[in-house]
């Protein structure tokens, strides 16, 4: 009998060529597939490497860097947004590192947003400072991997940067508006789209999973204040519901600690988090719908109590199941920070518009849009990506 570790092992040309075989040219239907396929993506790839290194001028974004990153931000107050920038990094490379994996891909896509980085976006002492918010991501990664995951602090490290990034907002808010501060309307650019965003997920997740929890629930009076505010949130678009904000919003508000004075951009998250929480609510809903019931009774038969239920059974399994869905609905409140708009805020597509008014880039329109999209698309690649890695882990769609 031949023992396992005598077969030979196959090289990866031979197991290339496998693989091609098996995926790509099984049949002559599968062949036709994929050559027309790769066809398609070729000329698209060829298209588009063609603009981006040949035709396109990109002097619009370089001269046009902090007006695209902070848009009015007053100049000489840009310090407030480093501390936060590198609270972001920190915790985020802590928590890749506890959680996921960087393989060669994920290793190759942030080298080339570091290159377009330090080509398009940084130059001088913000290039520096830049470097230190990746030295610090590099250093939580590498630290996480190596001593932390598995070791005694394994736990109390998963703690330390989940605070770390829910505290990440309010922190960076008190910086902004520390001592004389700055005026939030003046924030702008792709801060203010990833501020909007940040908040709105970060309360609305929260929210959400609440409201699901009230409207199933079983005393009545809190099943219907949950399911009168989701359907009444969902039934009109954000953009309405951001226009309530501006113009009705603070005839409602009490005036008990200024809060009928509140500011647009306060205004602005509040129906954001609001919005997805309405949304959230749904897509957690229907994962608590689709646990056995039989989780619950076994629960109730080892005597834990309702909250224990809910919050060592219920929700995990159901959080579990609906991660996909949950990503869409925050991926696509990312893109809808562009609609604060509306309310007169300079957000990162409202600033790349402000550059095509200059006369200096008056028919860049290509550059700047494809600018803008690229910045969108690899916010909502990330937390794709990143999704999909924790279901991975967490082994959604395994049984």
């Amino acid at each position: 009998m031949i023992g396992s570790a005598t077969l030979p092992r196959r090289s990866f040309a031979h197991r290339a060529r496998a693989w091609a075989h098996e995926s790509l040219f099984a049949s002559k239907g599968g062949t036709a597939l994929t050559i027309v396929s790769a066809t398609v993506l070729g000329v698209v790839a060829f298209s588009l490497a063609r603009f981006v290194i040949v035709s396109a001028e990109w002097q619009v974004i370089e001269a046009n860097r902090r007006l695209l990153a902070i848009g009015r931000y007053p100049a000489g107050e840009e310090w407030r947004l480093w501390p936060p920038f590198w609270a972001l990094f920190g915790f985020g490379g802590l928590a890749f590192g506890l959680w996921v994996r960087v393989g060669v891909r994920g290793a190759l896509v942030a080298a080339g947003a570091l290159a377009f980085a330090y080509l398009v976006l940084f130059e001088g002492t913000p290039a520096a400072l830049f470097s230190g918010g990746v030295a610090l991501a590099i250093g939580g990664y590498a630290l996480a991997r190596g001593v932390l995951l598995g070791s005694r602090l394994d736990r109390a490290s998963r703690i330390v940067a989940i605070a770390g990034l829910v505290l990440l907002v309010p922190f960076a808010v008190a910086v902004l508006e520390a001592g004389d501060g700055v005026r939030t309307s003046l924030w702008g650019g792709f801060m203010l789209n990833v501020m909007l965003a940040a908040v709105g997920i970060g309360f609305g997740f929260p929210l959400g999973v609440l409201l699901a929890l009230g409207r199933a629930s079983s005393y009545p009076a809190i099943r219907l204040v949950c399911t009168t505010y989701i359907e009444v949130v969902r039934a009109g678009p954000l953009v309405a519901w951001l226009f309530i904000a501006r113009f009705v919003l603070p005839t409602f508000l009490p005036p008990v600690l200024s809060l009928d004075q509140m500011d647009i951009v306060a205004r602005a998250m509040l129906v954001l988090a609001g919005f997805t929480g309405a949304y959230v609510a749904e897509v957690v809903r229907g994962g608590l719908q689709g646990l056995p019931r039989g989780q619950v009774e076994a629960a109730n038969a080892l005597g834990l109590s309702s909250i224990q239920t809910t919050t060592l059974i219920v929700l995990p399994q159901a959080l579990r199941s609906v991660i996909p869905p949950l990503v869409s609905q925050f991926i696509s409140l990312w893109k809808d920070t562009t609609l604060v708009f509306v309310l007169g805020l300079t957000e990162l597509l409202g600033a790349g518009e402000a550059t095509l008014s200059q006369a200096s880039f008056i028919g860049d329109e290509k550059e700047v849009f494809a600018f803008v999209g690229f910045a969108f698309w690899s916010v909502a690649f990330a937390m794709s990506r990143l999704a999909l890695r924790i279901e991975r882990r967490l082994g959604v769609g395994e049984r």
